[in-house]
């Protein structure tokens, strides 16, 4: 199970506090695209990711997909997903089974011909099968580790489908809702050390409803041992933060246990955000957790 709180604990050993807790983070791509060997002379479609190995209609289309996970470096992680919308699939129906291997090669998006297929390792590190439209998560935990632990470069992953596969397409990172972007949800648990003695936890940290139309409300409970302030701050898919509610202590003790923050689904403009997932984040001077909630206009 993943654990979705963050765990404050006080430690002393030798005049120093380690705080454990659990930590998320949200990684959209620094490169996406797809390659299509057998269309020469049809440039790729902006905003969209085609993955296909379909004899009878020629297409054989692969994706490429790369993450910078550097802030992740020394972690050992508890989970790894990919997560990617479709928005079309072959009318005729069918699913398309997919592969995903690591690339071997160094690209990027703006020099690769998009008439090439990038070379990669044949481990398959996981297969996935895609039949619906909408968000899809794929478990990746195994090889972003690798990435991670230096074993393995990381010059990103290529989905291809397996023989007999009609097309699938998804958005990319271009597109023009960046609510639909690709995105990779990392969970691991992080070790800090500091010079002081850490209080207070952070405890029952949810929204509701979720999905939500227009607005939502999200609440927490946190012993305020310490005195700090509390920050929410909400963030788009692509980490860009669109809202913050400072949060007093005052406000909390006055409180006593659950604290309730209501978001109307507009940003620091005044302005309605659109659909798609959002992610916010409540932190103190010393700890911060993470979790993510879903606008349906």
């Amino acid at each position: 199970m993943k654990k979705k709180i963050i765990v404050s604990l006080t430690i002393l050993i030798m005049a120093f506090a380690v705080s454990i807790h659990a930590d998320t983070v949200f990684i959209t791509p620094s490169d996406d695209m797809y390659t299509d060997v057998e269309h020469s002379t049809l440039p790729p479609e902006n905003g969209e990711l085609w993955v296909a190995e379909f004899q009878p209609a020629g297409h054989f289309e692969r994706i490429m997909i790369k993450f910078d996970i550097e802030q992740l470096t020394g972690q050992t992680i508890e989970s790894a997903s990919l997560n990617l919308n479709r928005f079309l699939g072959c009318p005729q129906g069918g699913t398309t089974t997919t592969d995903f291997y690591a690339i071997t090669e160094d690209w990027n998006e703006e020099t690769w011909n998009p008439h090439s297929h990038a070379q990669y390792d044949n481990y398959v590190w996981a297969t996935y099968g895609f039949n619906v439209n909408g968000w899809h998560s794929i478990d990746l935990t195994q090889l972003v580790q690798n990435w991670i632990d230096n074993g393995l470069e990381n010059y990103g992953l290529l989905i291809r489908a397996q023989t007999g596969s009609k097309f699938s397409k998804f958005y990319s990172k271009e597109h023009s809702n960046s609510n639909l972007h690709p995105y990779l949800e990392v969970n691991y648990t992080p070790v800090y050390i500091s010079e002081s003695s850490i209080h207070g936890t952070i405890l029952n940290i949810q929204n509701y409803p979720n999905p939500f139309n227009p607005s939502t409300t999200i609440s927490f409970e946190y012993s305020n041992e310490q005195n700090q302030q509390v920050e929410l701050e909400i963030f788009n898919i692509k980490g860009e933060r669109i809202k913050t509610f400072e949060i007093s202590p005052e406000s909390i003790r006055e409180k006593l246990g659950i604290n309730k923050v209501f978001w109307n689904g507009k940003d620091e403009n005044y302005n309605s955000v659109s659909s798609g997932i959002y992610f916010y984040r409540i932190r103190t001077a010393n700890s911060m957790v993470t979790k993510k909630m879903i606008l349906l206009r």
